[in-house]
């Protein structure tokens, strides 16, 4: 069974800010000791310093989650300090906003290399370590639009989709591992810096969409299935609404999807083009 988590070594990915630092700040006062990743270095210690100040044995490695050389680091450094890893938590994610036919393919390519192939890597990186312990918990954020589409932002539809579909492959490869289990989390709207930060093409102001949980709500997610592994947790009953309605219905999804989203995702006023925090941190905000 998946060790208590007073007992485990968990890496966070995407850690400074959002779902990972709400993750880490909840598992700092149950005993876990926390292996943090992220761009943000300053931002990063300042998590740990949190993750400290609520009793929990952490480190910070600046990490940015496409580069697999620097996510192998990542889960030495992990081993090296602690000894093992018990549960990965492939949270980094960064989002695009656009026409897919107005969007940079130097953008569209690298929320993937983010937010899919950053998933890729981890569990490249952790899946050995489980394999030598026989036992370990890798979890995957996703995303309601991991089952469900929107215009505008093809790129990171495109990159939810595909984490969940190699979740489900991981699964079935690991069958022959009782104690290793592959999580994937699917959260509506979570409210994070990740609105503020994305790319954005549009030329419009774009705003967090409405029904936007806190993070720490997703965090308890992430907490109950490291000690309790679930196959697959849509968090929250609109997204279970979203998903239904797609699948009943998708050619009147398409329609309504189209509307829908450009009414509540962008707001008044013109914008300019802009990377946002696609390929460097933002800081300050």
């Amino acid at each position: 069974m998946p060790r208590e988590l007073s007992q485990a070594v968990v890496v966070i990915t995407g850690a400074s800010s959002g779902i990972g630092e709400a993750t880490a700040l909840a598992m700092a006062p149950r005993g876990a000791r926390l292996v943090l990743a992220a761009r943000d270095a300053h931002a990063l210690e300042r998590v740990r310093e949190r993750c400290a100040a609520r009793g929990a044995d952490s480190i910070a490695v600046a990490t940015d989650v496409s580069d697999e050389a620097a996510v192998a680091e990542l889960a030495r450094r992990a081993a090296e300090r602690f000894g093992r890893l018990d549960v990965w938590v492939n949270n980094a994610g960064v989002i695009l906003y656009g026409r897919f036919e107005e969007t940079p393919p130097d953008a569209f390519r690298r929320v993937l290399e983010t937010n899919l192939f950053g998933e890729v890597h981890g569990a490249r990186a952790a899946l050995p370590y489980f394999r030598r312990q026989g036992s370990g918990v890798l979890i995957n954020l996703c995303s309601v639009w991991g089952r469900v589409s929107s215009p505008q932002v093809s790129a990171y539809v495109t990159s939810k989709f595909a984490v969940r579909a190699f979740s489900e492959c991981l699964r079935e490869e690991l069958r022959d591992a009782d104690d290793i289990h592959v999580v994937t989390i699917l959260p509506q709207a979570v409210e994070t810096p990740m609105f503020e930060r994305a790319g954005n093409f549009t030329r419009r102001n774009i705003r967090r969409l409405p029904l936007a949980v806190p993070a720490h709500e997703v965090a308890k997610r992430v907490v109950w299935c490291s000690e309790d592994p679930k196959r697959e947790v849509t968090d929250r009953r609109f997204g279970r609404v979203v998903e239904l309605g797609q699948a009943i219905a998708p050619p009147l999804w398409e329609a309504l999807a189209a509307r829908f989203f450009k009414r509540v995702a962008f707001a008044r006023g013109s914008s300019e083009p802009t990377f946002g925090n696609l390929f460097e941190p933002l800081h300050g905000e």
